[in-house]
């Protein structure tokens, strides 16, 4: 290689575009609410720059317990790999129901914006619900203690 090529190929990748560095919505709360009290709402008042090539992340879960359910939100920056919402039920009562959501995004600043728990709370059934429909999911395998089912939003 000559000597006067060098320095002009490291002028050139000088003026190549970087990858920008993402500004994340940043919070951690756990806290214990009655389920009567879903859908429970956050807002996010931190930012934190994130290391180059990083992306950012929502994570959600709940632990529903008898009338109490225990949440806990992280946001941030994280090297995971961009995925879609994900929600997971880890396990389905009776007694004991764990659900969880996550989300990695890169797209634009502060596009970790998740700020309730609707995507992964829904309503309990009503003493009148469809016999047919919950013997239907039965038959699918749904709901089944200790069973996990994942859910893409």
């Amino acid at each position: 290689m000559s000597p006067a090529l060098l320095p002009a190929l490291l002028g050139l990748t000088l003026l190549l575009p970087r990858v920008q560095a993402l500004t994340c919505q940043s919070i951690a709360v756990d806290t214990v609410i009655k389920i009567s009290e879903l859908p429970f709402r956050w807002t996010a008042e931190k930012e934190k720059p994130c290391a180059d090539g990083w992306g950012c992340q929502d994570v959600l879960m709940l632990t529903e317990n008898g009338p109490e359910v225990y949440i806990v939100v992280i946001k941030g920056c994280t090297k995971e790999k961009d995925h879609e919402a994900r929600v997971i039920k880890h396990r389905q009562g009776p007694g004991l129901s764990v659900t969880s959501y996550t989300r990695v995004c890169r797209q634009k600043d502060l596009c970790n914006n998740l700020s309730s728990t609707f995507p992964v709370w829904t309503l309990p059934p009503t003493a009148g619900a469809d016999k047919e429909g919950e013997e239907e999911k039965e038959k699918m395998g749904c709901g089944e203690e200790g069973r996990s089912e994942e859910l893409f939003l």
